[in-house]
């Protein structure tokens, strides 16, 4: 039996300032209800980030362009204070588009650090991501530009090629299933309806790979349960065959994005006063505020006046998905190594859907697991963080079995 010598188990979905992985669309939600809740109300306030954004939904990039748009209605509405709420990509973007426009920005954030759902940490000898990790679309990611421009070193990273194994048995088709099931599933039907009687048409053996197309392409994606998404959640893209993996984390970049901005740290807010010209957060005034917290904590803050109805009902019909990592670290590799580094775990029911093989990029025994939705609940509930981490160790223990078998 391998034991971690070192482990990280995250928990964003009960961290206050996060409330989730990242955004996802509730029953009948559609990517119009991202654009309306980043529209410009009175002139004064935009929420934004990635949940506002349809192109890039879920990605830092979607976040940090996003705070750049938010900035440009900023500039477009005259503002000379701008009151930026939260230091993670969209409130970097926005404050960096803002200053260079040469309006006066302050930047509150609510930790003690910047970066929001990226942060990179020491675990063992190297540095590892507990957050975003992946530079995602890369040919069209504004983010990724400014790693070219820094030099970062890079690891590309084919996420269509993963080594892939099940419990019970060979498993074959899952992409031509996952195709399959995007063409012919009853779009008129809520999700889960729709899949139970796209299902019930299949043979054993294709609902079978049905089945773990939808663990391996869609639950581990928008991160909640089939009940739980909306029909759309089908066509939000997610991870592509040009991603790029940062060895040395994502700090390199928020570091240098965060530079030579007023940031004040440790400053978490509860309610958005814009009641008049002149708008009050905590003890700072202005006549904009571009509000960029994850979606789950915009839920809890209190808006003075209320949002507007379109806003509050795009609220309804987004959510945050639920998706946590462990990092596990060893001092050999002992699990088969994917000639892409990435791996996938179908069991029933789904656990540690995906994982990551970081041995290669950071020079010691490495490997993330992604787990989502339903499954945090059975493996995580009552469970330490060791107990969590030593049971993704037997989750990658059963994967590596079934690949030997398989061979």
């Amino acid at each position: 039996m391998y034991h971690p010598t070192a482990w990280h188990v995250t928990h964003w979905r009960d961290d206050a300032y996060s409330l989730g992985a990242y955004s996802t669309l509730l029953p009948d939600g559609r990517p119009q209800h991202r654009f309306v809740l980043g529209e410009c109300l009175d002139g004064r306030l935009v929420i934004a980030g990635e949940a506002c954004n349809p192109e890039a939904p879920a990605m830092t990039h979607g976040a940090w362009d996003d705070g750049i748009r938010a900035a440009r209605l900023a500039v477009q509405a005259g503002a000379r204070r701008v009151i930026v709420i939260g230091a993670g990509c969209a409130g970097l973007g926005a404050a960096r588009h803002l200053r260079a426009n040469g309006i006066d920005c302050v930047v509150i954030e609510a930790r003690e650090r910047v970066g929001g759902r990226t942060h990179s940490l020491q675990l063992g000898e190297v540095t590892v991501d507990v957050g975003a990790a992946w530079l995602q679309q890369f040919a069209d990611n504004t983010l990724a530009r400014e790693a070219e421009h820094l030099g970062i070193n890079m690891v590309a990273t084919d996420f269509s090629q993963p080594l892939s194994a099940a419990s019970d048995g060979p498993v074959q088709g899952i992409d031509e299933a996952w195709q399959a099931l995007r063409k012919g599933v009853d779009r008129s039907l809520p999700l889960a309806a729709g899949i139970e009687r796209y299902l019930a048409g299949l043979e054993p053996d294709q609902a079978r790979a049905t089945r773990y197309a939808i663990d391996g392409n869609l639950i581990i994606e928008a991160c909640l349960p089939l009940t739980q998404l909306s029909v759309a959640s089908l066509d939000e893209e997610g991870v592509g065959n040009e991603d790029r993996f940062l060895p040395g984390g994502y700090s390199q970049i928020i570091e240098h994005l965060a530079s030579g901005l007023d940031i004040r740290l440790s400053q978490p807010v509860s309610q958005i006063d814009w009641r008049d010209d002149e708008l009050r957060i905590n003890d700072e005034r202005g006549d904009f505020c571009i509000c960029t917290v994850p979606l789950g904590v915009i839920k809890t803050l209190h808006f003075l006046p209320e949002l507007p109805p379109a806003q509050r009902d795009a609220l309804a019909h987004l959510g945050m998905g639920k998706l946590e990592k462990v990092v596990l670290q060893f001092e050999q590799r002992w699990w088969p190594r994917s000639p892409t580094g990435y791996l996938r775990w179908y069991d029933t029911p789904a656990s540690w859907v995906e994982w990551l093989d970081l041995t290669d990029a950071v020079g010691k025994p490495t490997i993330a697991g992604l787990i989502a939705a339903d499954a945090l609940e059975r493996e995580f509930t009552g469970r330490s963080d060791k107990e969590i981490a030593l049971a993704a160790r037997d989750a990658l223990q059963a994967w590596a079995k079934a690949i030997d078998a398989a061979q």
